[in-house]
């Protein structure tokens, strides 16, 4: 009995001494399993918080940085920044078509002719891409009074002419043309130019409505905030290769048109608003526009355009003359 009470002790302790072992190997793996459970979650938490604080620091540098301007984005890409933009249902509806194309040019001078001060001068009109010749043609397919603007309005993107000391109006101006390529019905297509603020009535021609200013071809009207009556301004103007410009004075608020290479005067003076380039037309006919991407009919705007001076030379010129303007 008494050898029986010792097997039985015996053979307790050896399950007792098997379940600590089979325990123990048990918590060994357990443990491994574990420790390498929370070295993977540790990694994943550490890859997380660097991503998250990335994305919070990128989010704070955005919030504190103020986002890229159209001065930004004007002063980079030049006069190429400037296009009309109809509104979605005229292109839709196939009233105003807009192409531009980018036509490679060989061999052709950079440097144009620009009566300057009393004086005729060579100058050199920058562009990036001065072997690319850039052209816009708008055709417009319309039967009643239909206007377009460009995306931005007149913009110098010269800081040298930011400055307290204006440089006088003779200096510089904006300036663009339109040329007339086709315009069948010439004697009841009217043709209009000019500019007006942001938001202009896409259904008046310029100059037919408040804060606008039109030269209209069918009797070479000026118009400004008006209806249909207009100012005897010059000659009757439409046909196909006709030259006509838009040039506006900063400083003195002065608009004046051009007809195929000649000044036509003064037409409004102490217009100070910000100004876009305007066209538009009640008829068919199609015309190219010049920002100022090549040389102008009007040789004194050569070295202008709708983003202000674009020659070195004349913006040079411009400094030193307002140099001297400052000693007398």
């Amino acid at each position: 009995m008494e050898r029986s009470w010792k097997w039985i002790r015996k053979s307790k302790l050896n399950d007792n001494n098997q379940r600590s072992n089979f325990i123990n190997k048990i918590t060994t793996r357990e443990a491994l399993i574990i420790a390498i459970i929370l070295i993977f979650s540790l990694i994943i938490l550490i890859i997380n918080t660097w991503l998250c604080q990335r994305y919070i620091d990128e989010k704070v540098i955005l919030q504190r940085k103020k986002p890229k301007s159209d001065e930004y984005y004007l002063k980079r890409l030049g006069i190429k920044a400037w296009k009309f933009t109809p509104e979605s249902r005229f292109l839709s509806l196939n009233i105003v078509r807009i192409d531009d194309k980018i036509v490679r040019v060989e061999n052709e001078e950079d440097e144009v002719e620009s009566v300057y001060n009393g004086e005729t001068d060579k100058i050199r009109v920058v562009d990036n891409d001065k072997n690319d010749d850039i052209i816009i043609k708008i055709s417009f397919n319309a039967k009643s009074d239909v206007m377009i603007q460009t995306n931005y309005p007149l913009f110098n993107i010269n800081k040298a002419l930011n400055m307290q000391y204006p440089p006088p109006i003779e200096y510089w101006f904006y300036y663009y043309e339109i040329t007339i390529l086709s315009n069948p019905n010439n004697d009841q297509t009217i043709i209009a130019i000019g500019l007006a603020t942001k938001n202009y009535s896409i259904n008046r021609l310029p100059g037919c409505d408040t804060h606008s200013v039109g030269f209209h071809s069918d009797e070479g009207r000026t118009f400004h905030n008006e209806g249909y009556t207009g100012s005897k301004y010059a000659e009757k103007w439409g046909k196909v290769n006709d030259v006509i410009g838009c040039g506006y004075c900063p400083n003195t608020g002065q608009i004046f048109f051009t007809m195929n290479g000649k000044n036509l005067g003064i037409a409004y003076t102490s217009l100070f608003y910000n100004w876009y380039p305007t066209i538009g037309s009640n008829g068919f006919c199609s015309l190219n526009v010049n920002f100022g991407q090549k040389k102008f009919k009007y040789k004194e705007a050569n070295g202008m355009s709708v983003a202000g001076i674009i020659s070195q030379e004349l913006l040079n010129k411009v400094e030193e003359i307002i140099d001297v303007d400052k000693l007398n």
